[in-house]
């Protein structure tokens, strides 16, 4: 009976803990904190490729014709028109309405220049497609039908190096070795040297010649001081330009000439400037992958806008996209790193944009790091801001991909695997891995595709969707400057993050909670008086009510 007694007191004692527990919890903390509904109403319905789904709220007045964002494509991987198991360039074309729908503007595809390599970042001929991929008629339909999609079309340029089965290279040799200095010769046009040295290669069995090749002895680097080479660079991009291609991304721009940045970023302008007195508009973005300071001197080219290393998925600082989505970073710190490097970056070129991006294809995938709502908030906050964000394919369904499996793998292939279109449907699912690669199996990858995350409610590429879209409807969030106005709000609570977009007059104010819990906010010292548009992963809509704001956890709104 004792012992009865015992286990009543104590079970009591427990219910009245629970009660104060209760009748203590923070004031708008979500119910369902943990969880995403998984009931919420339906909204809105669209149709593509036969798949119907529910949606978020989305106007269907605002297109990708004003937007930004680029979509990079590892054409290998994408989609397989002709069922050879490698995707081509008719299968990017077919999958345009797809991209269109998820509110794409530019399309960025890695190497499609022949090649003998899977990357393509060794070429063989610079005015012509890689036959695995199509003819340079498949790729002349593709602009002009991306065209009529609103959607740019931009290429991956190799001019730090190109492949050593290019003729070039090979004429190289012979004319350096006989001492050819003829007007057509080519020996000044990669860089030899008859003493080795570090980053040198012997050339095949000539032990007596090298070649620079800082990537690899399959990439001997081009001599860009000579003359000939230069103008033959301004060739290639006009070629290119005059095919409909909208924007070049130049690979490895920092090893023109080993890692001087005064030197590299007069050939960067040099290349653009020629360019673009014949195809005005064309754009010009770079890879520099160093940290801030060395991204930021880039800047002083007249190149359009570099890759944002320091602030994706290798990012470490306090502009860490994947560490503030998280909850881990300051919010006050995130927001004053990226208002000081935009302002550094404006004043080495008052025309110049960002590129931000969470991965890319030199990376593991963001799957690896972000899941289900930490994705979406990486996303909120990678595409809501300025610049002309980048989106590695995939992304938008958490695809998977790492490179080591195994303490001897280095192959940065899994990083590029397959795109999924359809749990069921396997029509233009690229299969190369395993016909070729066996080691690059996909059976870990996700088994959700593309078309079945459309139609499904409040999924990770209906978030990209509705995000892109907002972004898409101010279209001046490309020029932006960014004012930091996370010191503004009146609030207890940290990770939450304002931030004021504005240019030629037009200016939002975009604020972030990447709190797990609903929050109220003074908002008084931002001067603003209306809600505008919003992206809600909780049950309640965000509310402002006099200068006091109610916004959902992990959601963002966007205020005039």
């Amino acid at each position: 009976m004792e012992k009865r007694k015992i286990i009543f007191l104590l079970f009591s004692l427990f219910s009245l803990l629970v009660m104060v527990a209760c009748k203590n919890k923070p004031v708008g903390k979500d119910p369902n904190d943990d969880f995403e509904d998984p009931n919420p109403p339906a909204v809105n319905t669209i149709t593509l490729n036969g798949y119907k789904g529910e949606n978020y709220a989305f106007d269907d007045t605002i297109s990708n014709e004003n937007g930004s964002v680029s979509y990079e494509i590892f054409v290998r991987s994408f989609y397989d028109s002709d069922h050879d198991g490698i995707g081509d360039l008719n299968g990017v074309k077919k999958q345009l309405p797809y991209l269109k729908e998820l509110g794409i503007k530019t399309i960025w595809l890695m190497p499609i220049m022949p090649s003998p390599s899977y990357h393509g970042y060794d070429v063989t001929d610079y005015y012509d497609i890689h036959p695995d991929y199509g003819t340079l008629a498949d790729f002349e339909a593709l602009t002009l039908e991306a065209e009529k999609n609103n959607i740019d079309i931009m290429i991956d340029i190799v001019f730090n190096h190109s492949s050593t089965k290019h003729d070039w290279f090979k004429q190289s040799y012979f004319d350096y070795k006989s001492q050819n200095v003829g007007p057509d010769s080519k020996a000044d046009w990669y860089c030899w040297s008859e003493n080795r040295r570090n980053g040198y290669y012997v050339y095949e069995t000539d032990s007596t010649v090298f070649y620079e090749g800082r990537f690899d002895y399959t990439m001997p680097d081009f001599n860009t001081k000579n003359e000939a080479v230069r103008k033959e660079m301004v060739n290639i991009l006009k070629y290119w330009a005059n095919k409909g291609v909208k924007g070049f991304r130049f690979d490895a721009v920092k090893y023109y000439e080993y890692e001087q940045a005064p030197y590299n970023t007069e050939f960067l302008s040099y290349l653009r400037n020629e360019v673009v007195k014949d195809y005005p508009g064309t754009y010009f973005v770079g890879e520099c992958w160093d940290n801030i300071d060395v991204i930021n001197s880039y800047y002083k080219s007249s190149f359009d806008s570099f890759f944002k290393f320091n602030a994706s998925i290798e990012g470490r600082g306090d502009e860490a996209i994947i560490g503030q989505a998280k909850g881990l970073n300051s919010s006050l710190k995130f927001g004053d790193a990226i208002e000081r490097q935009e302002k550094i970056m404006k004043e080495n070129n008052p025309n110049a944009y960002s590129s931000y991006f969470i991965s890319n294809h030199d990376m593991d995938r963001a799957s690896k790091s972000l899941e289900g709502e930490n994705a979406k908030l990486a996303a909120s906050l990678t595409y809501l801001l300025p610049g002309t964000p980048f989106m590695y394919y995939g992304e938008e369904i958490c695809l998977k991909g790492v490179r080591k499996t195994s303490p001897n793998d280095s192959s940065d292939a899994r990083r590029r695997l397959p795109m999924i279109w359809s749990e069921k449907d396997k029509t233009g699912e690229c299969d190369f891995p395993e016909k070729n690669r066996p080691d690059l199996s996909t059976n870990d990858q996700v088994k959700v595709g593309a078309f079945d995350a459309m139609k499904t409610n409040y999924s990770v590429w209906n978030h990209y969707k509705k995000v892109i879209q907002i972004r898409n409807k101010y279209p001046f969030i490309k020029q932006s400057i960014f004012k930091n106005r996370t010191a503004d709000l009146i609030t207890n609570y940290n990770n939450i993050l304002a931030y004021e977009l504005s240019y030629n007059g037009q200016s939002i104010i975009i604020i972030h909670n990447f709190k797990r819990m609903n929050v109220e906010i003074d908002i008084s010292k931002l001067g603003v008086s209306k809600i505008v548009d919003e992206v809600s992963v909780s049950k309640l809509t965000p509310e402002l009510s006099g200068t006091k704001l109610k916004i959902g956890r992990i959601s963002t709104v966007i205020l005039q």
